[in-house]
């Protein structure tokens, strides 16, 4: 769990070069650098900024900035409430996204509103979680996460003419990677997948005894009757036909047995 509480927020621009004092706060401290460079100090190292990076200070940690004519700083201190802890130092825009929500809590503070507290502390929160989430990021997890929204998608569109290189695509990774990191992890080929998914279907339809085998060919995506036979046969060893009609027996000895009693 992780909520927070906005102490202050200010925006500034430095109109001549400039030196801080050193200092600290009682709570986390976010500087976004919009315009200019410089460099800041604490937690004894030394780091660079430029526009569109920005600092996590800790509580109580002293640090002291010195920058540029011209640069331009929109900060935020806020109480974190959780187990886990920010990580510290200058870290890039691109690779935690959290300028938008600067700019919102921001702009709350200075049209405020019934509701703007609240805004505020959600806003603040979801800069905290992406810091969090993205300084802990687990490769396997995030590989995982990949591989399920892969399989899902194929679960959800297993009738249509699904291509391995829009799959690839979509997952983030090469083609080549793709389709040998799939093979890994699942043992099968994506393609060998996909047909899985599409007799899973099939069987479940020819045991019910309500379809024809042609419709029951067209709802799982094969492109003939001809093409469903082969592929079925190939992977369960009995035909179509042989499956819908166990399935009608099926459904006839259910029916004979709930008058026999």
């Amino acid at each position: 769990m992780i909520t927070t509480n906005l102490l202050f927020c200010v925006n500034h621009h430095y109109n001549e070069d400039y030196c801080g004092v050193e200092h600290s706060h009682p709570c986390y401290e976010i500087v976004y650098y919009c315009e200019g460079e410089g460099e800041v100090t604490f937690s004894k190292k030394k780091y660079h900024f430029s526009k569109d990076t920005f600092m996590v200070c800790p509580p109580d940690v002293k640090h002291i900035e010195r920058g540029n004519r011209g640069t331009e700083v929109l900060y935020i201190g806020f109480e974190l409430y959780s187990d886990f802890m920010l990580p510290e130092g200058v870290f890039r825009e691109e690779d935690f996204g959290i300028r938008e929500y600067l700019e919102k809590i921001y702009y709350e503070m200075k049209h405020w509103s019934a509701y703007a507290e609240r805004l505020i502390n959600l806003f603040c929160t979801v800069i905290a979680i992406r810091l969090v989430n993205r300084s802990e990021t687990d490769e396997s997890a995030a590989i995982g996460y990949n591989f399920n929204n892969i399989v899902g998608y194929i679960t959800a569109n297993y009738r249509e003419d699904i291509s391995v290189r829009k799959l690839a695509e979509i997952a983030g990774y090469s083609y080549d990677y793709f389709r040998k990191a799939f093979y890994k992890r699942f043992g099968v080929t994506v393609n060998d997948f996909i047909l899985q998914k599409r007799i899973e279907k099939a069987n479940e339809m020819l045991e019910s005894g309500a379809f024809l085998i042609k419709e029951v060919a067209a709802e799982c995506g094969f492109s003939s009757v001809a093409q469903f036979c082969t592929k079925y046969r190939q992977v369960t060893g009995s035909t179509p036909k042989q499956k819908k009609r166990k399935g009608e027996q099926g459904a006839k000895d259910l029916e004979i047995d709930k008058f026999s009693d």
